[in-house]
């Protein structure tokens, strides 16, 4: 097992900040790039670029990311290229503060007002175009939903308006959670987390048995059910091609057909169960298993092979990494700059770039 550098390992901060400056034509650049793992971003047009604005404020919160935004006119556009480019697994709600936005959510089209609650899965394809806003916007895992929601599926586009007495709700959560993050100890970050999510789920909701459901369902012949299947199945190493085939009833040409978009089959199994062992080691309730126990419980059968893999998808060894998260308090220190760009990224992907 991977030797511990305690003196090397810290937290990365919890917080970071962007922001575009009017007539900065870098920081428009970087900002366009910063939303590159969940969108292409563009101004309205090349002579708005010029006078384009923009800022955020974004705390990750255990499995979850909490961003307080304003910016100028945009256009956000979610593509099967970015799809399969970013191989993020997300739920977004978002909230316009200010300023409204049009939706086009796979062909459905839809006007929200100042107030309005939005739903997207990232997985799926979305455009959105708004005037000048400033919003509130939480991105959650599918994997934290999926045990409490009888169909996510349906989530895709889905509005709370604001005269539902559950939009209320939503969004005084949202506006508590954005005020409340920078003082969050580690352990009331996951309580935090925790609550977010089954306020979600009453919202979305919810399912007496989710687990039940995906097993009902993982019979269809479809990506989304095949994905259904491998989080269902992520501890059992015998799961790859043909386990799925057999379990779904498809040709092994016709999976590999469904996963040619995310990398393939076989890559994006191990990215989640690392995802998942990731989660799981950082989580205070696995304090107590030791590496190789989680390694188990996550698919893998050498602790070896799952170590190298760990190192080389999280840029540390899952030892240094229950060391980094086992402190009690998160690093409040804010990233700036390009830094941050970076960062987001990381978090989307569950990982916490080291400062």
């Amino acid at each position: 097992m991977d030797s511990p550098a305690p003196h090397t390992v810290r937290r990365a901060p919890n917080r970071l900040s962007l922001s575009v400056r009017a007539g900065n034509a870098r920081d428009f650049d970087m900002w366009r790039s910063g939303h590159a793992p969940l969108y292409e971003m563009d101004a309205e047009s090349v002579v708005a670029r010029s006078s384009f604005r923009a800022g955020l404020t974004s705390y990750n919160l255990a499995n979850l990311v909490i961003i307080e935004g304003y910016s100028s006119a945009e256009t956000l556009d979610r593509t099967a290229r970015t799809i399969a480019r970013s191989n993020i697994d997300h739920i977004s709600l978002t909230v316009h503060t200010q300023g409204g936005f049009s939706l086009d959510a796979e062909g459905r089209a839809t006007e929200l007002r100042t107030g309005d609650i939005c739903v997207l899965d990232m997985t799926r394809r979305s455009r959105l175009r708004s005037s000048e806003y400033k919003s509130l916007t939480l991105v959650l895992p599918r994997t934290s939903l999926e045990p409490h929601v009888a169909d996510l599926d349906a989530l895709h586009g889905k509005i709370l308006p604001r005269s539902n007495p559950l939009n209320a709700m939503l969004t005084a959560h949202m506006r508590s959670l954005r005020a409340q993050a920078p003082s969050l100890a580690m352990a009331e970050i996951h309580a935090a987390a925790q609550g977010t999510t089954a306020l979600i789920a009453a919202f979305a909701g919810a399912s007496s048995d989710g687990r039940e459901t995906i097993a009902h369902v993982a019979a269809r012949a479809s990506l989304d059910a095949c994905r259904r299947m491998i989080e269902a199945n992520l501890n059992d190493p015998r799961m790859g091609p043909e386990f799925l085939c057999a379990k779904l009833g498809v040709s092994r040409a016709k999976l590999y057909r469904m996963f040619e978009p995310l990398g393939g089959v076989t890559l994006y199994i191990q990215r989640r169960r690392l995802m998942r062992a990731y989660r799981m080691i950082v989580d205070p309730a696995h304090a107590h298993e030791r590496i190789g126990v989680i390694a188990a419980r996550c698919g893998f059968d050498d602790v070896s092979v799952f170590s190298r893999a760990f190192r080389q998808a999280h840029a540390m060894s899952p030892t240094e990494l229950r060391i980094a998260s086992s402190s009690g308090e998160p690093d409040r220190t804010e990233l700036l700059g390009d830094r941050a760009y970076a960062t987001m990224g990381c978090w989307l992907h569950g990982v916490e770039a080291m400062a």
